[in-house]
């Protein structure tokens, strides 16, 4: 019995910058932990033997985390897999709307799915997260990311389901 996934969602581009390396390496020791599959995208490469299913993505164009989100419960959901518990691992400055947007996707997937964040994140020190060789700007610098993340913090929810879909 699988019952546990873990879905891992990257902090900028590419999969060698030091954020997506400790993503990696928290949901690969997560996965073994737990015998579990993992949804993650091209960006987090988890270590070999672990199953990993990656969200659709064109090339140079990472998708929204709610559409990640929302991928991840579908996967979850799948007959196949049959998960009720997702380990969430992400950058902790993400991490608060990863979790908020699972949990969105599995009310409107129709429940039935427990969602949890990994504490090992807690253990990374916050500027570790932060890379100024990552091709995303809004992932390179704190100011850059709070920036970015105090709009959406203050964006009504239907409004950001509307641009992150």
């Amino acid at each position: 019995m699988r019952g546990r996934g873990v879905v891992a969602f990257a902090f900028g581009v590419p999969d060698t910058i030091r954020s997506n390396y400790h993503i990696a390496q928290i949901a690969s020791q997560k996965a073994r932990k737990l015998n579990a599959l993992v949804y993650t995208q091209a960006d987090v490469k988890l270590e070999p033997g672990i199953i990993v299913f990656l969200t659709p993505e064109e090339p140079g164009n990472p998708p929204p985390t709610l559409r990640i989100a929302r991928g991840a419960v579908r996967w979850a959901k799948h007959p196949d897999n049959r998960i009720v518990e997702i380990w969430v691992v992400a950058a902790k400055p993400h991490v608060w709307r990863c979790e908020r947007d699972l949990r969105q996707a599995v009310r409107e997937a129709g429940g039935g799915i427990v969602v949890r964040v990994c504490k090992e994140i807690e253990q990374i020190p916050e500027d570790e997260w932060f890379c100024p060789d990552s091709t995303q700007e809004r992932t390179r610098s704190r100011e850059a990311w709070n920036k970015r993340e105090r709009v959406l913090k203050l964006m009504p929810f239907f409004i950001y389901k509307h641009i992150a879909s």
